[in-house]
């Protein structure tokens, strides 16, 4: 079943922000895992005031002290409290102050929504803890191991490329790489941003619409520098809307780029995306009098409109012609021979489904063809304009062939470098961890409250639930094209609109995002039926002071080989490292006790640490929820250079976790 339908004008799916229920939780009592921001600000004045060189340790007692201080107050109040907005926390010390009324009657009262989520959670929470035991663990540990296994063992058919086009963004062309590269030069000087994502008065359409004009007259600046003889066609009027084919192609051709290659364009990206979900609003929209944003070109939106061209994905040699060539364990003869197996398979299928006479394209705009730009010579509109398809040719050419098969194989490659370091770590974890029996001093159990973590897991419930957290990530970066297309649908949906917030980390734009919470929650059940059970919350937090909109979510999920990746490169680098010199033999046999036990102490130490909960200031922004387990990974990572073994990390040539920018 297709995990996405593309969506019509009519918008019906749910809102994202309430979140579903928590099924098999895995924490301890509540009261030890719901700890709000009012005793983490306490605690760290404390701590500051009475000890400024405390350790670890010493401020972990002092939060617990801090935390029992607050008698009137119970965990559950202060996990609703810190979901409030500054407008309902004022409401609730109003009532308090002049009727005095009990807080859970005042809360009821001022947020009875929010009230009602935390509670039925917590009541869950209870509720699994109840029925947990450490025989019911090893068994649960045992079965979603053995049951991960089998699936894959048995992989589902690749072969659906008709599914997977759909999704599959275009390779950009030489001539559209040089759009990309004025776009982004005009991203970066411009403060489109810091001029509208702010609380001010007067208009706040008409300063959209004026921002984004000085956005499109930079860009046709750009164009026109870039070639004076075709730019003139861009700024001879100063006319932006008989232009619009010009801008809408190249705002398409950044998003594109940014699907294709998620660790570019990190900052203006977002730049890019909420000057879009600007200009889609109906106030501004009537301003500027023409449309942004036009969709992203994929290869079966190019093929669909050619003869032969959906036949073409069906083609057996498809697969022959977009697979990847991986040289381990292979001799360089069959590594020559797969290469010279994937050339004559794009040749083949190039000759078979090209036109024997397909016209030659005019020049067009810069380079440009495609839908792109052509002049239009009725009633002396000297603009430019979209190709229509009495224009284009309904022939493929070998050029887009070769363009669509290898936009197919760029897939492939994606989804090897963001799934394999999560198979990696799943390999690990079961080579090197039993997932019944813990060996001395290398149990993944973890208790709340001890080093950092808010959940109390015994060694086989932390194995499950590592398993199924990389399970998961695994999954969400196999459907990452896919969940693109939908954040992208639900921050430009024109219906949709976002209200500025103050989310704990500056004013963000809070916005619903219906299709892809319904996309997680489908993806969040296959992976319930991979691992036969759920350990942790199942919520999903969108649209919410968590993940304020879909390019947050997207942006947290980016993140998932970019913390992976590096950790297995120092795993698998190691044994390099300890046998280059007998210094580094030396080295790592007195001070971790030898290459395998250092492994062993990275890996007990990332997965013990790395999913307790950590990383916020209560059990919802952190905690066992879908996105919490994220957010304690890279609190992981923020203290990687406190852990013993960190100078091993740097032998190996460890630069850090967050990527180039």
């Amino acid at each position: 079943m297709a995990l996405y339908e593309p969506p019509g004008d009519e918008d019906g799916c749910r809102g994202a922000s309430s979140p579903a229920s928590a099924t098999n939780s895995s924490s301890d009592h509540l009261s030890r895992l719901l700890e709000g921001p009012l005793e983490a600000a306490e605690a760290a004045a404390e701590a500051a005031r009475l000890r400024p060189t405390a350790d670890s340790e010493e401020d972990e007692v002092s939060n617990d002290a801090a935390r029992r201080r607050f008698r009137n107050l119970s965990e559950e109040h202060i996990a609703i409290l810190s979901s409030l907005n500054q407008n309902q926390l004022l409401k609730v010390v109003d009532q308090i102050c002049e009727r005095q009324h009990p807080l859970d009657a005042v809360l009821d009262n001022v947020a009875a929504d929010v009230a009602a989520t935390v509670r039925k959670v917590a009541e869950q929470q209870r509720q699994a803890d109840a029925d947990s035991s450490l025989d019911a663990d090893q068994a649960t540990a045992v079965a979603a191991s053995n049951s991960l296994n089998k699936s894959n063992a048995d992989p589902s058919s690749s072969s659906d490329y008709l599914h997977v086009a759909r999704f599959v963004p275009l390779r950009l062309t030489f001539e559209e790489r040089v759009f990309l590269r004025l776009l982004e030069s005009t991203l970066e000087v411009s403060e489109y941003t810091d001029k509208i994502d702010i609380l001010c008065g007067g208009s706040k359409a008409r300063r959209m619409a004026r921002e984004i004009r000085q956005v499109c007259a930079i860009l046709s600046g750009l164009a026109l520098a870039h070639n004076y003889e075709e730019g003139q066609r861009l700024v001879r009027d100063h006319d932006f809307v008989s232009n619009r084919a010009f801008f809408q192609t190249v705002f398409e051709i950044g998003r594109r780029y940014k699907i294709l290659n998620p660790e570019r364009m990190r900052s203006a990206y977002g730049k890019l995306i909420y000057l879009l979900m600007d200009a889609k609003k109906p106030e501004v929209l009537q301003l500027l009098q023409f449309d942004c944003v036009t969709p992203v070109n994929t290869v079966y939106s190019l093929l669909a409109g050619k003869k032969n061209g959906l036949q073409l994905l069906k083609d057996p040699l498809v697969r022959v012609a977009t697979m990847e060539i991986m040289p381990e364990g292979k001799s360089r003869a069959q590594i020559q021979r797969e290469i010279k197996e994937k050339q004559n398979a794009i040749k083949t299928l190039a000759r078979k489904y090209a036109g024997r006479d397909v016209p030659k394209h005019s020049p067009g705009f810069f380079g440009l063809r495609l839908s792109f730009f052509q002049r239009s010579d009725s009633g002396g509109d000297e603009g430019l304009r979209a190709e229509t398809g009495d224009e284009r040719s309904d022939l493929l050419t070998p050029d887009e062939i070769e363009q669509c098969l290898y936009s197919l194989g760029d897939h492939n490659t994606y989804l090897r470098f963001n799934r394999e370091p999560c198979d990696r770590m799943i390999g690990f974890l079961r080579q090197y961890f039993d997932p019944s029996e813990p060996e001395e001093g290398y149990s993944l159990a973890i208790s709340s409250g001890t080093g950092g973590a808010r959940l109390t897991h015994s060694h086989s419930r932390q194995f499950v639930y590592v398993l199924q957290s990389l399970t998961l990530w695994r999954e969400v970066c196999s459907e990452m094209f896919v969940l693109w297309q939908m954040a992208e649908a639900d921050m430009l949906h024109s219906g949709n609109c976002y209200r500025l917030r103050d989310t704990g980390q500056g004013l963000n734009r809070v916005q619903d995002c219906p299709r892809v919470s319904n996309a997680m929650y489908a993806i969040l059940e296959r992976v319930q039926r991979l691992t036969t059970s759920w350990v942790g919350s199942a919520v999903v937090h969108l649209g919410d002071h968590n993940v304020p909109n879909a390019l947050m979510f997207i942006d947290k999920y980016t993140q998932v080989p970019r913390i992976l990746g590096p950790l297995v490169l120092c795993l698998e680098k190691l044994p390099e490292v300890y046998e280059s010199k007998q210094a580094m033999r030396n080295y790592f046999d007195n001070q971790f006790g030898g290459l395998h036990a250092l492994r062993k102490q990275i890996l007990c130490d990332f997965f013990r640490h790395a999913f307790d909960g950590s990383g916020g200031d209560n059990f919802f922004d952190a905690g066992s929820c879908i996105d919490g387990r994220l957010t304690s990974a890279w609190n992981w990572c923020s203290t990687i250079e406190k852990k013993r073994f960190f100078p091993a990390f740097l032998l190996t040539g460890f630069q850090g976790f967050d990527g180039k920018f």
